[in-house]
């Protein structure tokens, strides 16, 4: 079996959690980190196939080896493309994109949604990770008319990780400044007792202290935290 770090294995919960909400279908893995998702997706049964995409051939090439002697060549495919570029989605997809920036991944989302029929879109779930710019992440799909089915977070090298869970709903909204970002869903589970989230906030708290010195929103987000914690 294959053995995933902890942020893979928190990206994988996710998609298990999808799964079950969707019936089978494929798991679709952008910037597939050397197919390890991918393989463990196939091991446990969460996915009927998998597809890999990576910019670069290099990368690629790695996934499919790590899936070919794995023994899972016939139920898997690598792409050397953009993003989703060229990949046709099918109902009850996973769309994972995972270990790269926000902007990267806002870029790959917008494409996606040009290009494919809102009732395709209803019929796949996505599970977002991204590196840096989070928050933009959560405006961006807000505005976009996603619904945040689950949030999580999870510590690996003691680096923090939130990880997204999110269904296509078609009507845009606004998150307001603290929802963008300090999450959409976890301020309720660390108001429940959730020790790592609230870990999580205290470590936002210190990053945005700084950047709130010249970002108008980070600012906004601070004083509306403050005065949900003060309630």
């Amino acid at each position: 079996m294959i053995r995933l770090s902890s942020r893979l294995s928190a990206v994988f919960d996710q998609v298990s959690a999808a799964r079950k909400e969707l019936g089978p279908g494929r798991v679709i893995d952008v910037g597939s980190d050397h197919g390890l998702l991918a393989v463990a997706c196939l091991e446990n049964g969460i996915a009927n196939r998998v597809i890999c995409t990576e910019i670069h051939e290099e990368p690629s090439k790695h996934s499919a080896e790590a899936l070919r002697e794995a023994g899972f060549e016939e139920r898997s495919q690598v792409f050397v493309t953009d993003g989703l570029n060229g990949i046709m989605l099918e109902k009850g997809d996973i769309i994972v994109i995972a270990g790269m920036g926000g902007l990267n991944i806002i870029d790959i989302v917008t494409d996606c949604i040009e290009s494919e029929p809102q009732q395709t879109l209803k019929e796949v779930r996505f599970v977002i990770q991204a590196q840096k710019s989070v928050n933009l992440v959560r405006k961006f799909f807000a505005e976009r008319g996603f619904i945040f089915d689950d949030e999580s977070v999870c510590t690996d090298r003691d680096f923090f990780y939130n990880i997204m869970r999110m269904s296509y709903g078609s009507v845009p909204y606004e998150l307001g400044a603290y929802k963008e970002c300090y999450g959409v869903l976890l301020p309720g589970k660390a108001s429940s007792g959730d020790d790592l989230i609230r870990s999580y906030f205290d470590h936002l708290d210190e990053v945005f202290s700084i950047r709130s010195r010249s970002d108008r929103t980070i600012r906004a987000a601070l004083e509306e935290r403050k005065r949900y914690e003060d309630q």
